[in-house]
């Protein structure tokens, strides 16, 4: 049954810190405010066209003096202003354009929807709007195609994109439909929308994206879609003032998220996160707040103010420039100093945004204090109900009296205080879930510590004798369960927080009748000693900084690998310098750049000549036809395709077919070889598993991981010690430094090619030789596997070359699972909800890894064994 709880308690710890730190921002039940002309205010502009260029970062748009847009330059030079918008992790298409239209950081429950569904609808700028017309991608514009419209008519025109990342085809092609579209649409409607008020016309351009994906950004193919890009912009503002000549038109371009020189987004680098924006057109001043920064705006040296914004700022911003109140569920404040307004505009601007952001923050509190108990906890004492109504009448009288600088001061305040209340009822019970978390992790590693107990090797009779305060500590949890159940009812909490606040108490029912179990079975743990446990938890922590400098990963490699190794091999031989060799070579590959986004095919090539050299000269196995046709074939297959799509030339249907026969071939065929011996069956795995590995490189992974698992096989071979015949008392450190080994390899195998701390930024080409239009599911299914290859392989070695962990499984996994639960309470306490965003995403993505490490482990150990043919042998079982 232990593996089984294991399975559960690590699928709840994993599911924990989206209850502590995800919680929804998207709050029910809120009011609209009332639209700026309801206070006799005209708006500055009667329509706003907003243009998002997708994936273009901020340094494409300002290197080489703004010399790559030099049409739009012209444009920001003589009017607007221009900045630099940040945007949040994950800095995706649909939270980038949610933040901007909506002012709303993304629902995370979206992620279990593909972020393709909203799991709640939420208000945005278009659903303000008096009309709303939208071209682009179909998956954009499908967000907010089926949010409630309000009877507001919202009209789309979208195309179902399927990126090309073969090179063939022009990516501006997308950025040109959108154009086309767009200049159709005026000339059929052009009388009836100079008529029209608070319209809204959304450009998607999807082009510089797909030419960052798959060019690169600062290729000349994707400067070709930029200057493309930029000019269409300018031509299409050109056309735009010759229909509207009111000049009653406001003007926004930024980007959704940004990119890395490897042509990747999704975590939170510079590169990624600070996109462009430039604001122009009716109701925009040129000289703006004051700039902390300046730009180089042309070859001339004119030196413009870089103005910066957080990217839900502009929301608000769009929807004062055309009179709407902001949406309701908008975080974003109002920039001052942007919109060429009266004051008094302004100030009844910041006033609606105030009352926005009130409205949300008064929803929480009020929900809050339903609950039986709300009277005797603490509150947000800074924005209590009379605070509120002290504003609301102040701002009205100081609105009333024209004191509008007064009225802005008074409305920024507010609003900062909503925001931080807002935040302390999202995170109300964030300590608690923290202790309670905790509390989890320790229950379930004394559990496991108390499991190691059951092996006949580890225990030692003694008396019988009764455990009184096990009963006790029952009954105590028992009634500490009765009275959180009855205060998570009355006080009205969600289900997800009173599961994991009552968590803890159901997990340490686990070691409580272990220990009870012990007792009445004569068993004691004879465990390790300290200094050993020492080491133990010193080993597991050098693991968790290896997560957040990837290099020092090879200075764990190293030095255990010579503290395991060294003295095991004869010295002065040739096995000897070939081991030193490999343990040199591999230190190196973590000090070079991540792998992901960089494309090398002379090192490619070099990762198929390994596989080659390690098959048919240092390897003794002789393999059939069928195996040799069919993996000679596909590395020629791989080294072809790796050429063509190098050479922009696309890779032939009929390749890709091969590529995907063979990803089938591969394991079937391990699974209905009939070779029985282990080291045979080995060479066949690490033949198939690592040419598929290889279909899936785009430089030095290849290359590293068959001289990881060549290095592995190697160790582990000539090891002299039998680890059955090591002595009861070092059984226990054996298992350990096994379960070490696995991990280690583990990790190895990942950090060294790259950094998975963000998966989500991954290169589309790794499946270059299996399809040639972007599928996202499709291709972080093959992510996965690329990740899960070498694990399986290095876990095939350990069974092939270890006989203790093919008969001490159990005690192997549980020091494992030990090893790992040690990181992972590390983790639980380094995640941060405050500082950078990059930060932030960082320590949540690591407490991930490590739990879904923890339980991949488990799975991939099984199917090491299902490819050896082990799993006839006695399986893990549990005798708690």
């Amino acid at each position: 049954m232990w593996g089984l709880y294991a399975l559960v308690v690590h699928l709840l710890l994993l599911g924990s810190i989206f209850v502590i730190y995800f919680r929804s921002p998207v709050i029910e039940g809120l009011r609209p405010q009332v639209p700026l002309k309801a206070a006799g205010l005209e708006a500055p502009a009667n329509r706003l066209v907003l243009i998002v260029t997708d994936g273009l970062r901020a340094d494409s748009f300002f290197e080489h003096n703004c010399n790559h847009v030099a049409d739009l330059r012209e444009i920001f030079i003589r009017e607007g202003l221009v900045g630099i918008s940040r945007t949040r992790v994950p800095t995706e298409s649909r939270p980038g354009h949610i933040a901007l239209i909506a002012g709303l950081y993304e629902d995370p429950s979206a992620v279990t929807r593909g972020w393709k569904e909203n799991p709640i609808e939420f208000d945005t700028v278009f659903n303000r709007s008096g009309h709303t017309y939208a071209w682009g991608a179909q998956d954009i514009l499908h967000i907010f195609e089926k949010l409630a419209d309000g009877g507001r008519p919202m009209l789309f025109d979208a195309y179902n994109h399927d990126l090309d990342f073969s090179g063939q085809h022009k990516t501006y092609k997308l950025d040109d439909w959108v154009f086309k579209r767009v200049h159709l649409l005026l000339q059929r409607k052009q009388k009836e929308l100079r008529a029209a008020k608070e319209v809204v016309f959304f450009m998607h351009l999807l082009g510089l994206d797909t030419a960052g994906h798959v060019h690169k950004p600062g290729t000349p193919l994707f400067l070709e879609n930029l200057n493309f890009t930029q000019h269409g912009i300018w031509e299409m503002y050109q056309y735009f003032e010759k229909v509207f000549p009111d000049k009653r038109t406001a003007y926004l371009l930024t980007s959704d998220h940004g990119m890395t020189d490897s042509g990747s987004h999704g975590a939170g680098a510079p590169h990624e996160t600070d996109t462009p924006f430039v604001l122009w057109g009716a109701g925009i001043t040129h000289n703006g707040p004051p700039a902390d920064r300046t730009f180089v705006a042309n070859d001339k040296g004119t030196r413009l103010p870089l103005h910066e914004l957080e990217q839900a700022q502009l929301t608000p911003l769009m929807s004062a420039l055309i009179g709407l109140p902001p949406p309701m569920n908008n975080f974003g404040v109002l920039p001052l100093g942007y919109i060429n307004a009266s004051a008094n505009y302004e100030a009844h601007a910041a006033h609606s945004n105030a009352l926005q952001l009130l409205e949300q923050f008064r929803k929480l509190a009020q929900d809050h204090k339903r609950g039986l108990f709300a009277k005797y906890m603490n509150g947000f004492k800074a924005l209590g109900h009379l605070e509120i109504e002290i504003y609301e009448r102040q701002a009205k009288e100081l609105l009333e009296r024209g004191k509008y600088q007064e009225s802005l001061t008074s409305s920024g305040m507010v609003m900062k205080l909503a925001l931080d209340g807002i935040d302390y009822y999202h995170g109300y019970y964030r300590n608690a879930l923290l202790f309670s978390t905790t509390a989890t992790f320790v229950g379930w590693i004394l559990y496991l510590y108390q499991l190691l107990a059951v092996d006949k090797t580890l225990y030692s009779s003694a008396p019988a004798k009764d455990d009184a305060s096990a009963d006790t500590a029952m009954l105590t949890i028992g009634i500490a369960v009765a009275i959180l159940i009855i205060f998570i009812l009355l006080q009205g909490v969600s289900l997800s927080i009173g599961l994991y606040l009552l968590l803890p108490l159901f997990i340490w029912l686990l070691p409580i009748r272990q220990r009870v179990h012990n007792i009445n079975a004569h068993k004691t743990v004879r465990f390790a000693s300290k200094t050993q446990l020492l080491v133990l938890i010193a080993c597991a922590e050098l693991l968790v900084f290896t997560f957040f400098e990837r290099r020092l990963i090879s200075l764990c490699f190293v030095a255990f690998a010579c503290y395991s190794n060294w003295g095991k091999f004869k010295t002065n031989t040739l096995q000897y310098y070939v081991w030193l060799l490999l343990i040199i070579c591999l230190s190196g590959f973590p000090l070079l750049p991540p792998s992901v986004g960089y494309q090398n095919m002379y090192l490619m090539i070099a990762g198929i000549l390994i596989i080659l050299l390690r098959a048919f000269v240092l390897c003794r196995h002789r393999y059939s036809w069928h195996t040799k046709f069919c993996n000679i074939s596909i590395l020629l297959i791989t080294a072809a395709c790796v050429f063509l799509h190098t050479n922009q030339m696309g890779v032939p249907l009929p390749l890709q077919l091969a590529a995907w026969l063979y990803l089938i071939y591969a394991f079937v065929s391990i699974l209905l070889s009939k070779d029985t011996s282990l080291e045979s069956r080995l060479a066949h795995i690490f033949f198939n598993l690592g040419t598929l590995y290889t279909l899936l490189c785009t430089s030095y992974e290849s290359l590293f991981v068959h001289l990881l698992a060549i290095e592995l096989m190697l160790s582990l071979a000539t090891q002299e010690a039998q680890e059955e015949a090591a002595p009861q008392r070092k059984q226990l450190q054996t298992s350990f430094r096994l379960a070490f080994t696995i991990l280690l390899y583990t990790f190895f195998s990942l950090f060294g090619s790259g950094n998975i701390a963000s998966i989500s930024s991954f290169d589309p080409n790794i499946a270059r030789c299996f399809l040639s239009h972007f599928a996202p599911f499709v291709i972080m299914g093959l992510v996965l596997l690329k990740l899960i290859l070498p694990v399986v392989l290095n876990m095939s070695i350990i069974y092939t070359y270890c006989d203790y962990v093919r008969q001490h499984e159990r005690q192997f996994f549980i020091c494992l699972l030990l090893i790992c639960d040690i990181m992972g309470l590390n983790f639980l306490f380094m995640v941060r909800n405050s500082g950078s965003w990059l930060e932030i995403g960082s320590s949540i993505s690591h407490f991930v890894i490590m739990e879904i490490t923890t339980l991949v482990l488990l799975l991939l150990a099984y199917l090491a064994k299902l490819l050896l043919k082990l799993t006839t042998i006695k399986k893990i079982k549990s005798k708690a």
